[in-house]
C-alpha cells in the first residue's frame, strides 16, 4: 500500500516544480538575450571597416589656425571660381578650378586669371565642391608652375570673418600685377674708347696717295716716250 502523502510533501513538490519552471524560463530568456547580443555585435563589426574607410573632416584635417595656414602657404589670394574640370589617372583624381583673382595677400600671383589644382590620393583629401560663381580665399602651394591646394590647406568661402583675419595677418593686399616688360640691355664689347675719325679715314687717304703716285709715274713715262 502507498503511504499517504502529507501536505508538507505536496507543498515541497509543488515548490520544486515551480522553481524548475522558473529556471527554465530564465534560461530561455538568457539564451534569447545572448543571441540578440551576438547579432548586434556582428552588425557593429560589419560596419567598422566602412566607418574607417570614410574618415570625417575632423579626423582628416586637424584643427589648424588661419595664422598657421597663411604661414605655410606660398600664395594667399581671393578669387571667384569661373570653371572646373576633373581628370582621373592611375588611381588619383585631380580637380582643376579656373579662378579670377581679385586681391593678392601673399605670393607672386600676377595674373588676373589662374588655375588652382587639387589632387586626391591616399591620405591627401582633395578640395572638392567649390561652387562656380562663388568667392573664396585660396591658400595654395607652388608645385612648379602649378598652384595646388587641398581640403586641409584652409581654402574656404571668402566670408567677412575669414577675409578679416587674413587682412589682419597679411595686410590689405593688392591687385594682381602682370610682370613688367623686359627692358633692352646693351653689352659693352670692349673697354677701348671708340675709334677716332683719323683712324677711320687713314685707309682711304692711303689709297688716294697711291693713286696720285701712280698718276705721276704714268705722266713721266709718257713724256719720255
Amino acid at each position: 500500500m502507498r503511504a499517504p502523502v502529507s501536505s508538507a510533501d505536496g507543498s515541497a513538490r509543488a515548490s520544486a516544480g515551480a522553481s524548475a519552471r522558473v529556471s527554465a524560463g530564465v534560461s530561455a530568456v538568457g539564451r534569447a538575450v545572448a543571441a540578440l547580443l551576438l547579432a548586434g555585435s556582428a552588425v557593429v563589426l560589419a560596419q567598422v571597416p566602412t566607418q574607417a574607410a570614410a574618415p570625417t573632416r575632423a579626423a582628416a584635417c586637424p584643427n589648424v589656425q588661419v595664422a598657421d595656414q597663411a604661414r605655410r602657404a606660398d600664395d594667399v589670394f581671393t578669387g571667384t571660381v569661373t570653371g572646373r574640370s576633373v581628370a582621373r589617372r592611375s588611381g588619383t583624381t585631380t580637380t582643376t578650378y579656373d579662378v579670377d583673382v581679385e586681391r593678392v595677400y601673399k605670393g607672386p600671383v600676377r595674373d588676373s586669371s589662374v588655375q588652382v589644382s587639387s589632387r586626391a590620393s591616399k591620405g591627401a583629401p582633395a578640395l572638392a565642391g567649390l561652387v562656380k560663381g562663388s568667392r573664396y580665399v585660396f591658400f595654395t602651394s607652388e608645385q612648379g608652375t602649378t598652384l595646388a591646394t587641398d581640403r586641409c590647406s584652409g581654402t574656404a568661402r571668402a566670408g567677412d570673418s575669414l577675409v578679416g583675419q587674413v587682412e589682419k595677418l597679411l595686410g590689405n593686399g593688392h591687385l594682381p600685377v602682370p610682370p613688367a616688360p623686359q627692358k633692352a640691355s646693351f653689352t659693352k664689347v670692349a673697354d677701348a674708347a671708340p675709334t677716332s675719325f683719323t683712324r677711320l679715314a687713314a685707309p682711304g687717304a692711303a689709297m688716294v696717295l697711291v693713286g696720285l703716285l701712280g698718276l705721276v709715274v704714268v705722266r713721266r713715262l709718257a713724256r719720255r716716250a
